[in-house]
């Protein structure tokens, strides 16, 4: 039997919506708070606290110009300049630091990850691969070469990167979740929800809202609207519930999608 299949259409609108680079990475609110977040690693992920000061910032980036080949001051000031929202600049930092520091693990994984969230799957890939073969090899790595594996539409290899996370993190919350969202993405709507209630079974996994925002997902392009509603109310107040399902069914009255949903041979 063939899997449920997305339109290509659907699945842009999907993926959009998702925030899919950071929403398998480190958390994005899109329209419909599709996101997963997971514990972040300062130079992996390259985590801020939010809204630097100018001063502060300024002091980095003189910093980090007196001494580009720092490792330490280019993540300081990459870190400042994504809180900022400016990944071309955090990229070109990482690749300018990079060019004094080309084995530096930590540092290609932090480039890797800001490629993916830049929406450039395919240099991130490869960036995340050189890390990985350099020795930086955790969880937190694998989960963001699944994401930009998701990205460029290699849902097959995304999902056998975050079964490599969870064998550092089988009862990781945030990694079933994405594996989960791979599924959505790729189209197969029941795995996902089979994938999606399972860790809903683990320690965390009932008190996560952004895994049962993504199982009513599943459920409600499944059709499923009345259910998706019950499930999405436990945690988004009424206004927000209607507006969501609103979407998906925006997404579901296009020419022949819920058909080719529903298809299976």
């Amino acid at each position: 039997m063939r899997r449920q299949q997305l339109s290509m259409t659907l699945r842009q609108q999907l993926t959009a919506a998702a925030c899919t680079a950071a929403l398998l990475l480190t958390g994005c609110a899109g329209e419909n708070r599709l996101s997963s977040s997971a514990t972040a690693d300062p130079v992996v992920t390259g985590s801020v606290n939010p809204q630097p000061s100018i001063r502060a910032t300024a002091e980095a980036a003189n910093a980090w110009r007196e001494k580009p080949q720092s490792v330490r001051r280019a993540v300081t000031y990459a870190r400042l300049l994504d809180a900022g929202g400016n990944k071309a600049a955090v990229i070109k930092v990482l690749e300018t630091t990079l060019t004094h520091n080309p084995d530096d693990a930590k540092l290609v994984a932090y480039l890797g990850k800001e490629l993916v969230l830049s929406g450039r799957p395919d240099a991130g890939i490869k960036q995340l691969n050189k890390a990985i073969a350099a020795g930086e090899n955790n969880w937190k790595v694998y989960s963001a070469l699944g994401s930009a594996y998701d990205q460029s539409g290699q849902h097959g290899r995304a999902r056998e990167a975050y079964q490599r996370a969870l064998v550092e993190q089988p009862k990781k919350v945030s990694i079933h979740n994405n594996i989960g969202m791979s599924y959505i993405l790729e189209g197969n709507l029941k795995q996902a929800e089979t994938s999606l209630r399972a860790a809903q079974r683990l320690p965390e996994g009932e008190f996560n809202q952004t895994l049962r925002q993504n199982l009513a997902l599943s459920v409600g392009l499944q059709g499923r609207f009345k259910e998706a509603s019950e499930i999405a109310s436990r945690d988004l107040p009424p206004d927000q519930v209607e507006q969501n399902l609103a979407f998906l069914k925006r997404m579901l009255n296009q020419k022949n999608t819920w058909q080719q949903m529903q298809a299976a041979s």
